[in-house]
């Protein structure tokens, strides 16, 4: 059996400009890589793009880069939203979109701006992971846990 290794490249978007990210994703894309990552924070110690939007604008102007997010803190955030915008993504780009979650933590202030206590993070991941996959691959979704709570949600299209 042949194995075949995989090289990425994961960038940190502070200070970057926006033709400098894609310069980079091009010569990326060039010299053979296979993604493109980055990470993710609402506020941080250093300038930090949202991770998203810097992932769509990389699967825009690249045809084959797998662009991901290393990783997404998915508790900061309504996890209906993420699946809206990460099935956005993936759709955009053909399919070129891997969603790496997290809990984060590192940086409490970002927690407490987003109105999320720090303390609760796991347990809000554990459910938007659930909720977003739902989403994902189901119809008529209905959801009550302890943090969301929804009826008969469809998003379309799917990844």
């Amino acid at each position: 059996m042949q194995q075949r290794f995989a090289f990425g490249v994961n960038i940190g978007s502070g200070g970057s400009s926006g033709e400098e990210i894609l310069s980079l994703a091009e010569q990326a894309e060039t010299l053979g890589y296979d993604s493109f990552w980055t990470g993710d924070h609402i506020a941080f110690h250093t300038p930090i793009l949202d991770s998203l939007t810097l992932l769509a604008m990389v699967a825009a102007r690249t045809r084959r880069l797998i662009v991901g997010t290393a990783v997404y803190l998915l508790p900061l955030r309504h996890p209906t939203v993420a699946a809206k915008i990460t099935a956005s993504l993936d759709y955009l780009s053909g399919g070129r979109f891997i969603f790496g979650v997290g809990v984060g933590g590192e940086n409490p202030k970002e927690f407490e701006a987003c109105g999320v206590p720090v303390r609760e993070r796991g347990r809000r991941t554990d459910e938007g992971i659930e909720i977003v996959k739902k989403l994902w691959t189901e119809s008529h979704v209905t959801y009550q846990g302890k943090y969301f709570q929804f009826s008969d949600v469809t998003l379309e299209p799917k990844p």
